[in-house]
């Protein structure tokens, strides 16, 4: 059984709260709740303006990415430990080229409540997962990299 989870932050949405915890992010209300460990989330950033925090979580190779965006009525502390926590998960992010300026982020993130690490490619803007040799060369690239790094 887990103890009670340490909180770092919160604030209130219109519709109820986002908490963060050392590991996740939590959101929800009376009805629901949804937790984001802080490894999943691609990049995210917050809209002072318009007080919304917005992010990207990672895709399989070929599914499009999901987005999140949630309105914060009292953001206090939440969009500095959002940064902070998604950067905590960052052990490697190493650009690859594929043809010519564009290429793959090979990104290992470490899952902050179990220490586990999972590999992502994430293609640049003007190349496909569905272009002939962009799958193969993806895998090399992570090989390529994983190989340089002793992490798991």
């Amino acid at each position: 059984a887990h103890g009670p989870t340490r909180i770092l932050g919160w604030a209130k949405t219109p519709a109820g709260f986002c908490i963060a915890s050392p590991a996740a992010f939590s959101f929800g209300d009376q009805l629901a709740w949804d937790h984001l460990g802080w490894h999943e989330i691609e990049r995210g950033g917050w809209n002072a303006e318009l007080n919304k925090l917005s992010w990207v979580r990672y895709a399989a190779p070929g599914e499009a990415p999901t987005h999140g965006v949630l309105e914060l009525t009292e953001p206090g502390r939440l969009p500095e430990l959002f940064r902070e926590r998604i950067s905590a998960t960052i052990a490697v992010e190493r650009f690859v080229p594929i043809s010519g300026e564009r290429g793959v982020i090979i990104a290992a993130r470490r899952d902050l409540g179990s220490g586990a690490v999972v590999w992502h490619g994430t293609l640049t803007r003007g190349l496909s997962w569905q272009t002939d040799g962009v799958r193969e060369a993806v895998d090399q690239a992570m090989e390529q990299v994983k190989a340089e790094y002793d992490i798991g």
